[in-house]
């Protein structure tokens, strides 16, 4: 790993996790804080709130022009006030002597981040954890503004070093689609954090299929409780239930077979894990969504491989969620938004057999996706011997 620290660059705020993206940060900063010097390029919620991690730290001031015309906000943002933008975050970076460019890209970082490895002369790395072009096409951003930002991408990639990624599925698409060297870094679980695996216990009450931090698919979220709800009206002897660690979304709907905990500390989500008896994934069916659908990888599967219970993914074929769980057999898949065909999985899954030999692929999660294993390749990437 480089000597001199490295000038991260994002749209993220420091502050306590207030996403999933801020608590990967937060796994890096506990143990890389002293290599961090952090400037984001957009203001805090909550101005010169601690955040605990002790890192040299810088922000943006507000953006607020223009706002009775949209669309030429999103253009000043997107490109003249990033060229200022990575101007300050330069400015910052020399003062505190860094050696080395960190991109988060998304929105405004894909320019400023460029701009400032320019002016410092350093060479720079990128990482990212959704798909920036359709970050901003979904957001209803005009289709002459994604091409002209999708050129600026295109610019980032040829320009850096090396780009991280959260899905070796993601990696394929960046290699093929940019020429780019990618290193994959999802950041995996310490194996003795991980609960023991266990066999279905008939007699501890209904099976709890569990969901942790956001849902994302309303739809998918309605098909599942539909679900559950046919599935106990069909079985007097064994019941089904949902429990989701973490807040529901407003407008999201719920059920006499749903129960939600609202945000927990660590010591209770470990606990609510092991309540567990299945592992709930999905991706959207909507083809609007498709693109993020494949590149993507969400966060909580680290929390899931703690659970050491099988995995039911719930999406399109081609979805990064269903391709993992079909790629490592880790549990099972419904491709189709259908109701009795999902009951049909999750009778099929908890079948003793079929869970004991799920079960025992699952504890091999553990070893593949090694938090030790992450912290290696970070290291290597910010070398850049990636």
């Amino acid at each position: 790993m480089t000597d001199k620290p490295f000038l991260f660059i994002s749209c993220m705020p420091l502050e306590n996790p207030r996403s999933a993206s801020m608590a990967y940060m937060g796994i890096l900063l506990e143990k890389y804080a002293e290599k961090f010097v952090w400037y984001s390029l957009r203001p805090p919620v909550v101005k010169d709130k601690q955040t605990g991690f002790g890192v040299p730290y810088a922000y943006g001031p507000s953006f607020n022009w223009f706002s009775r015309f949209p669309n030429l906000k999103r253009w000043f943002r997107l490109f003249p006030w990033a060229w200022f933008a990575g101007w300050a975050a330069a400015k910052f970076g020399r003062s505190r002597e860094v050696g080395l460019v960190y991109v988060d890209m998304a929105f405004e970082a894909v320019l400023a981040g460029r701009v400032a490895a320019w002016l410092l002369k350093l060479p720079m790395v990128i990482m990212i954890h959704d798909d920036p072009v359709h970050r901003i096409r979904v957001k209803d951003y005009p289709e002459w503004l994604v091409k002209l930002y999708e050129r600026e991408v295109t610019k980032t990639f040829r320009a850096a070093k090396t780009c991280a990624v959260i899905s070796d599925y993601m990696g394929e698409k960046y290699e093929r689609q940019y020429g780019v060297q990618t290193t994959t870094l999802y950041p995996g679980v310490t194996a003795d954090k991980c609960l023991e695996i266990r066999s279905l216990d008939p007699k501890k009450g209904p099976v709890m299929i569990g969901s942790v931090g956001s849902i994302g698919s309303v739809e998918n979220w309605e098909l599942l409780l539909s679900t559950v709800k046919n599935l106990n009206s069909k079985s007097d002897r064994r019941k089904f239930k949902v429990l989701h660690i973490g807040h529901l979304p407003v407008g999201f709907p719920t059920s006499d077979d749903l129960e939600v905990t609202g945000w927990v500390p660590e010591s209770e989500f470990t606990t609510h894990l092991g309540r567990l008896d299945i592992c709930f994934l999905n991706w959207s069916f909507s083809p609007e969504l498709a693109e993020t659908g494949r590149t993507s990888f969400p966060l909580k599967i680290h929390s899931y491989i703690r659970a050491q219970v099988p995995f039911l993914a719930l999406g399109p074929v081609w979805s990064s969620v269903v391709r993992f769980v079909q790629d490592y057999q880790c549990g099972l898949c419904c491709t189709e938004e259908n109701v009795p065909l999902l009951g049909e999985k999750i009778s099929e899954l908890i079948h003793p057999e079929t869970y004991l030999e799920v079960v025992n692929r699952v504890k091999e999660l553990k070893r593949q996706f090694s938090r030790d294993e992450f912290f290696a390749r970070f290291e290597k990437f910010v070398s850049l011997d990636a």
